[in-house]
């Protein structure tokens, strides 16, 4: 074996090599990660028909197609929504043929997290492999809550929640791979700027072709301090992020300086004057109390 094809071999990326003679196209190759997607092996692969595998997908190997969303039909006739990257290689001198060599992605985390999405309002949301290392992480008012060098990628849930809550974790992981279905679960995190929270979560397995779980795609639904002892610039952080206000939209609304806001959530102004907490307060929907234990008159 070529030291390209051992390459080509160890991607995690699925991957195939088409080619096109005569109005005949044929699978030349296809490496372990797209043998895991489909469910299928290469010889039953090259023994198939291309259109058993893409719906409505007309295979040209002389274009190249970038980012275009097709459905994948595995060998156990499930449909997985697929995105492809298609590229046309040089001819071989040995025949006519034309090749592409092609690179799926699976959308299906991607499609059940937009799902969830669309029932209710998604902290935090991201995908990890089934080692629990997190391959993905998409943040919409969460980063609020963060110091800028706090980043999840490439870590391990595990790292990321306090060690008392590991066993419950692995536990629900387990339930939700035997039962093949989504689980609801909370977990207490280690510190983040100096304050435990309590999240609320959803997972769902992602199965590959031959029906193991391939990885996990999980939501945040919600946070919150495990104790009263959180400063009050974390409060609120907290709850700009649960309502989903930046700085800038707070400050619009409230007529507070950004500058002000900024500060406050930063711990820089520990007492705002009454009004201005009033005001935030207001705009968040909680009790002035719910972030600072005094203000100034």
């Amino acid at each position: 074996m070529s030291i390209y094809r051992k390459i080509y071999q160890m991607m995690d990326q699925p991957m195939l090599l088409m080619s096109q003679s005569d109005r005949k196209v044929q699978i030349d190759d296809a490496n372990h990660a797209f043998l895991r997607l489909s469910g299928y092996t290469l010889k039953e692969l090259q023994s198939k028909p291309s259109s058993c595998l893409l719906q409505k997908y007309k295979f040209d190997a002389s274009r190249q197609v970038l980012k275009s969303e097709v459905i994948l039909y595995t060998k156990q006739k499930r449909q997985i929504p697929v995105r492809i990257d298609q590229q046309p290689l040089p001819k071989s001198s040995k025949d006519d043929s034309n090749r592409a060599f092609i690179i799926f992605e699976d959308l299906t985390p991607y499609k059940w997290i937009e799902q969830q999405t669309e029932r209710n309002k998604v902290l935090i949301s991201g995908i990890v492999d089934s080692h629990q290392r997190v391959r993905l992480l998409r943040a919409g008012p969460a980063p609020l809550l963060f110091e800028a060098d706090r980043n999840m990628k490439n870590e391990t849930l595990l790292q990321f929640i306090t060690d008392t809550e590991h066993g419950p974790m692995k536990k629900v992981l387990k339930q939700a791979y035997l039962s093949k279905k989504e689980c609801c679960l909370k977990l207490k995190t280690n510190k983040l700027s100096g304050i435990e929270l309590e999240l609320s979560l959803t997972f769902t397995p992602i199965f590959d072709g031959f029906g193991e779980v391939l990885e996990f795609a999980f939501v945040i639904w919600g946070f919150s301090p495990v104790n009263d002892k959180a400063e009050a610039s974390m409060k609120l952080r907290i709850w700009m992020a649960k309502r989903d206000i930046t700085a800038g939209h707070l400050s619009a609304s409230t007529g507070i300086s950004i500058q002000t806001i900024s500060k406050l959530r930063n711990g820089k102004i520990l007492k705002p004057q009454r009004l201005t907490a009033e005001l935030i307060a207001s705009e968040l929907q909680v009790d002035v109390h719910e972030i600072w234990s005094e203000v100034r008159k």
